[in-house]
């Protein structure tokens, strides 16, 4: 699944370049950005979207607190494993 953010930018005009009368001196740049949503991630993906390092991202993995998968030799996370750690880990918080 894709999803589109769309940005407007505004952006100033160079000084040499001449405006006509009743125009701005800002250009409007309307931007759309189409990012795909993986289902799994490499676990450097999944490191960088919890914002940790790859070998604590492995000890994670290896102690079972990230649920991850395996297709033939490549090693991926579901991105729902990173939702459930992290809500799992912030239940624990509040528990305290």
């Amino acid at each position: 699944m894709s999803t589109g953010t769309q940005f407007r930018l505004a952006v100033p005009v160079p000084e040499n370049r001449i405006l006509r009368s009743g125009a701005t001196d800002e250009q409007i740049i309307n931007v759309t950005v189409n990012t795909e949503d993986k289902l799994l991630l490499t676990v450097m993906e999944a490191a960088r979207r919890l914002g940790i390092g790859r070998t604590l991202m492995y000890e994670l993995l290896d102690a079972g607190e990230i649920l991850s998968v395996h297709i033939g030799r490549l090693h991926r996370v579901p991105a729902e494993a990173l939702d459930d750690f992290v809500s799992r880990h912030r239940t624990r918080r509040n528990e305290l």
